[in-house]
């Protein structure tokens, strides 16, 4: 089963006030975490979405830049976008650009439950699913159509339509992204 790894880097950030993809935590922007993590389980291709306005800010070694034909449309229609213009890949490890506590083994957890018979693979802490740090399959590419047909901008949107499976985690640091100053100041005091 050939799995590329996707980060989602084409946010606004309102919140954060500035870019936050490139903030740094232990001396590297936020969104290498994510593509670390996904190069240390051997994904291939890494892939980078994000828009037109931060192209150009990305250090593009180890992976491949794809710039969003429609800026800020949500985490939906970038990962259409990616999963459309990718045709081997069977699945997509995705993950967001403002979680600098991913950690490999999280991912590697994630890709132990891939399976035929879902075509999503979603962790979940209690009752919260996670959709931006999640797995998803290419079969899912007619029902992103119908969703955003129907004016739906959200991941959870599409897991109404599709079967899938969640996987339960219990305080994992991988799903805590960051929104806003204060969230890293607080949070990287516990990392």
């Amino acid at each position: 089963m050939k799995t590329a790894g996707i980060v989602l880097a084409g946010g606004q950030s309102s919140r954060y006030g500035r870019p936050k993809m490139f903030e740094r935590y232990k001396e590297k922007p936020f969104y290498e975490h994510s593509v670390d993590a996904l190069r240390a389980n051997g994904l291939q291709p890494i892939i980078l979405s994000t828009n037109r306005f931060l192209a150009d800010r990305f250090d593009r070694a180890g992976f491949e830049l794809v710039v969003e034909t429609t800026t800020h449309q949500g985490p939906l229609f970038a990962l259409h976008h990616v999963i459309s213009q990718f045709k081997e890949p069977e699945w997509f490890v995705v993950l967001s650009a403002d979680i600098p506590f991913v950690r490999e083994a999280f991912i590697r957890q994630l890709l132990l439950h891939r399976h035929p018979d879902y075509s999503a693979i979603v962790p979940a802490e209690g009752a919260k699913l996670q959709p931006l740090v999640a797995l998803y399959h290419r079969r899912c590419l007619p029902y992103m159509n119908e969703t955003l047909g129907e004016g739906k901008k959200s991941l959870l949107a599409l897991l109404h339509r599709i079967p899938f499976k969640t996987v339960s985690f219990q305080d994992e640091p991988s799903f805590i992204n960051i929104n806003t100053p204060l969230d890293f100041h607080k949070y990287k005091e516990n990392q």
